[in-house]
């Protein structure tokens, strides 16, 4: 039995209508047909043709669903196709300009049901080999005469069993001729002039990829003509040289000669095409094939007389059909998105314009081997990483590794000691998080030269930072090579199904969480690929180590046929993926004994404590697990601590002694963060829902009552991150901050990261989830939110300085439910201890710090010590506050630091510079300070003893013009006098204040 081609869409114009000018444009039908042969696994109920058709590309005026992800066509709208049963398939007239360009596409339906998120697939035209733009639309542009749509269909994945093709103009077709293998027929007795279809059948089937022309000629003698394919050639079967690996090897001695290789079972032929020999197929770029048996069959050819140091194009043609860049390819050339690089990428080498289609690879002999200068850097313990995850695209503007290395100062002087880049492997267009990701070699052009990324590294090491890539090798976007090569239906060759015949990916995803084409990790072309991939980023560019996203997808154990495919079944304890990924971290360690494997991974706790463990009694550092603490810190930060949904002790990644908790890993490989990429902002979560005095539950803002605490003002909000940090780095184990936390990012304009979690939560009109957010190095100028930098900083300084606070030998105990919380630290070895107390809440707290023993204990952000003769009495802490205390000197904290200014949302701007009473005046333990600025400039709010010594630094920094609260904390002050100095502007201001107790 025939089978029409997988998911085919025929386009086939017909003659103008009544009331039209025929001679200007055209009247087309676009047919979609099912496909007959077994996928998609669901039947098709409605199709939808959007698209360019009434004005430029972007003119598409469909509406989608609202609240289903991936743009749901609706219904209803006039795109819908029309179901004709008695040739099952689709239909849609456009009438179209002769002329114009436009673009289009397929979207069909499984079901039609609106409100589902599932049972719609966006498509490309699979017999139209034009795609334009990022979005992967099929083009066409309107001749007369045209050829359009060469069809091979198949039997199946097996042989060809007949041609056909669209042939359209405003005239008769007077004459047709077909070719199918270099055997040209007449066709004009199969061309229907009415449907503009020519078909034929093959009285002998021909291979998938065969050639196939088609030349047909008009009344007025005008001609068009298309191909498809090539002539199947006569290959030579010769074995590789010996040490030959897939990709390009390079002949230091012989810089004009080149190898390329390609691992492709089951293909027929292979042409190297290239600028080395103007993309001609030819036997002389036909490659060899070295073949056992049909699964393990590569394609390889010498390439000489190259001029050494310059750059050439090239690409594989395979069985005629498919072309796909060398999937070892180091730098990757795009037609529709080099042209916007720009400065960020110099003298980047032109696309082949006109030669060839889609990505094609770059090879280059007599490269330059980059000046390494970090021969003496040591990375990082893992127990003592503070990683700092960023997306380079909302970082800096210039987006470039060049500006980055400039920038590491600052990530230094706040404590950072290794950078985890958000995905830059070569990804589809260029704004992008990276997750689609299509090239494993290939750095992204977007963010400069490879020598650039090099040059970063190197400088991050002499900084003593580490450099760590996010990897994503549980799918691949359509642009892949890996999945080109073997996707017939996404590059144009109809009948087989998807992937089918895939050594390296799977025809439908095995785990309910796959993006893209899920990618086999049990396959042993995959685990080659995989492991030359982890090999290359560390040699060449001396990576220090990897984050494997999605880890949990490596694994085959769910299929489409088993019902208990769902989240619970994908996170339960798996060896066979827990085989894969310690074969893989073993073939990394291999080269480099160090190296960090970073795993999010989200299985259950057994599962990941073995992967923490993993040889680690070998002398091996074992894989890290992240650890997502977001919720119980946003709870926290929200004032919202009852039922234990603030309790954050899963941020330590031991046991706790003296009541439990923590993540009971062994060993301290427990990446724990209070924000990462796939989370909502703290800042936003507590400045939209945060509670306040009159209002613990949420509801209003407070600003009625100038007294009120209110965790959505601000100056409030940004204290609160500096208790958290407090609660958050100091516990030992490797920790990661998000871009921009450390400067309160989150809630400004557009700052809000639409989650699905949180459906509705960001305001209209805020960019897309993986939209470029704004990048606010502004923020480091507001003295309020880069006090919190300083706070961190000051926590990290601690961390990195005292052993106490990254030590594995360290003895933690946690007491974290309620709105007090307290952390207590034990190092035995030295006997230093800490205690660390803190209150979430919105009213003032009392806190039972257990110290553990009496005497001279040091306020580290207080600037003074504290006489303890009752390890247990009671500590009042304000809403907010916290105070971290070690039994031994250690210094102190910038002052002022953990001491909050808030702004007073009750009252205007000043005329004049102003300083109220405090009050209460005498206090006992703390006064409030309200003062205004009537212009926006550097403020200064400084507290002085009789002797004119400087005790406090409320403000020192620029502040908008405006009615402020700032707070004098008296805990650590002897009683007595005190005076309040206020200067901004040239003008100075003063009040006195007197301490009693």
């Amino acid at each position: 039995m025939h089978f029409r081609s997988a998911l085919a869409l025929a386009v086939f114009l017909l003659a103008a209508v009544p009331g039209a000018r025929a001679q200007d444009s055209l009247n087309v039908t676009f047919r979609f047909l099912p496909d007959l042969g077994g996928a998609p696994s669901a039947p098709v109920v409605q199709v939808f043709l959007p698209g360019g058709f009434t004005g430029g590309p972007t003119d598409w005026g469909a509406p989608y669903v609202a609240g289903v992800g991936g743009a749901r066509i609706a219904n209803n709208h006039p795109s819908k196709m029309t179901f004709d049963a008695g040739l099952t398939e689709f239909r849609k007239v456009q009438r179209l300009r002769i002329g114009s360009a436009y673009q289009y596409k397929v979207q069909f339906h499984t079901n039609a049901t609106e409100t589902s998120p599932n049972g719609f697939t966006w498509t490309a035209d699979p017999l139209n080999p034009v795609v334009v733009g990022n979005d992967g639309n099929s083009g066409i542009t309107v001749t007369d005469p045209l050829v359009f749509q060469l069809a091979r269909e198949q039997e199946g994945a097996s042989t060809v069993s007949a041609v056909s093709a669209g042939i359209f103009g405003t005239q008769a077709i007077t004459a047709l001729s077909f070719e199918v293998n270099g055997v040209v027929r007449d066709g004009l007795a199969f061309f229907n002039a009415g449907t503009r279809l020519f078909r034929y059948t093959l009285p002998t089937p021909v291979a998938p990829g065969g050639q196939f022309k088609v030349t047909a000629t008009d009344a007025l003698g005008r001609t068009a003509t298309a191909t498809v394919g090539t002539i199947p050639p006569a290959v030579t079967k010769a074995p590789r040289p010996a040490g030959l690996q897939d990709g390009i090897t390079y002949y230091p001695g012989n810089p004009g000669r080149a190898t390329l290789s390609l691992f492709a079972p089951r293909k027929q032929y292979v042409y190297a095409l290239g600028d080395f020999n103007d993309w001609t197929p030819s036997a002389a770029s036909l490659m060899k094939r070295d073949s056992l048996k049909a699964d393990s069959a590569w394609y390889w050819l010498d390439v000489t007389g190259l001029q050494p140091g310059k750059e050439y194009a090239f690409q594989y043609l395979v069985d005629g059909l498919i072309r796909v860049a060398d999937p070892y390819s180091a730098k990757v050339l795009d037609p529709f998105n080099d042209a916007s690089l720009g400065a960020v990428y110099p003298g980047l080498l032109p696309y082949p314009t006109g030669k060839t289609t889609g990505l094609v690879g770059v090879l280059q002999t007599a490269q330059t081997a980059f000046a390494w200068t970090d021969q003496a850097y040591a990375r990082p313990a893992q127990k003592d990483l503070v990683i700092y995850e960023m997306i380079l695209r909302d970082f800096i503007g210039k987006h470039d590794y060049k500006t980055l290395a400039d920038t590491l100062g600052y990530l230094q002087k706040l404590g950072i000691n290794a950078i985890q880049l958000m995905p830059i492997a070569e990804f589809d267009g260029n704004l992008s998080w990276g997750y689609n990701s299509a090239f494993y070699f290939a750095p992204d052009k977007y963010y400069g030269p490879a020598d650039d990324l090099k040059r970063f590294v190197n400088e991050a090491h002499r900084r003593g930072m580490a450099v760590i890539m996010d990897v994503v090798y549980n799918h691949a976007t359509g642009q892949s090579p890996l999945v080109r090569l073997y996707n017939e239906s996404a590059t144009g060759d109809p009948g087989a199904r998807a992937l089918a015949n895939s050594p390296y990916a799977n025809p439908s995803a095995r785990h309910p969480f796959n993006v893209f084409n899920d990618l086999n990790h049990d396959s042993p072309a995959l685990r080659y690929h995989i492991d030359r991939v982890n090999r290359w980023w560390v040699e060449q560019y001396h990576i220090d180590g990897y984050r494997f996203d999605l880890s949990k997808g490596f694994t085959q154990r769910c299929t489409t046929s088993e019902v208990a495919c769902t989240d619970a079944n994908f996170s339960a304890y798996t060896p066979s993926r827990i085989f894969n990924l310690k074969r893989m971290t073993n073939a990394l360690w291999n080269v480099d004994p160090s190296a960090y494997v970073i795993l999010e991974h989200f299985a259950e706790d057994r599962e990941e404590r073995e992967l923490s463990e993993h040889r680690v009694a070998e002398g091996r550092p074992g894989m890290m697990l992240w650890t997502n603490l977001n919720r119980p810190y946003s709870e926290a930060m929200m004032g919202y601590n009852g039922g234990g949904n603030s309790n954050v002790s899963g941020a330590y990644y031991g046991a706790a002694v003296n009541g439990g908790g923590g993540r009971g890993f062994t060993v301290p490989n427990s990446v724990a963060y209070m924000e990462s990429h796939d989370e909502q902002w703290l800042m936003f979560k507590a400045r939209s829902y945060g509670a306040c005095t009159n209002s613990p539950s949420g509801g209003p803002a407070c600003n009625s009552n100038p007294g009120a605490y209110n965790v959505r003002n601000l100056p409030t909000t940004l204290d609160r991150m500096k208790a958290a940090g407090a609660f958050f780095l100091t516990l030992p184990g490797p920790k990661m901050l998000w871009e921009f936390g450390e400067l309160g990012y989150g809630y400004g304009p557009n700052e809000c990261l639409v989650n699905g979690d949180y459906p509705g939560e960001c305001p209209s009109g805020t960019p897309g989830r993986v939209d470029a957010k704004p990048i606010r190095w502004e923020y480091r100028a507001d003295a309020d939110r880069f006090r919190l930098y300083k706070t961190w900083s000051a926590l990290l300084k601690l961390r990195r300085e005292q052993p106490v606070f990254s030590s594995t030998q360290t003895l933690v105990s946690l007491s974290l439910n309620g709105d007090v919380k307290r952390i207590g630290l034990r190092l035995p070895a030295s006997e230093a201890l800490v205690v660390i107390v803190g209150n979430f809440g919105v009213a003032p707290g009392t806190a039972n710090p257990a110290f553990p023993v009496a005497g001279t204990w040091y306020d580290y952000f207080g600037g003074a010590p504290l006489e303890v003769t009752d390890v247990n009495a009671l500590l009042t802490l304000k809403p907010g506050q916290f105070r971290l205390f070690t039994n031994r000197f250690i210094g102190y904290a910038e002052p002022g630091l953990a001491v909050g200014v808030e702004r007073d949302a009750t009252a205007g701007v000043p005329t004049e510079l102003a300083l109220g009473a405090g009050y209460p005046n005498p206090f006992a333990t703390a006064a409030t300070l309200r003062y205004g600025v009537p212009t926006t400039g550097p403020v200064v709010l400084d507290v002085y003893d009789v002797l004119g010594r400087r005790v406090a630094a409320l403000v020192d920094g620029v502040q908008s013009a405006g009615a402020y609260v700032a707070t004098l904390d008296g805990a650590a002050l002897a009683p007595g006098l005190y005076v309040v100095r206020l200067t901004a502007g040239g003008e100075t201001r003063t009040r006195t204040l007197t301490l009693v107790r």
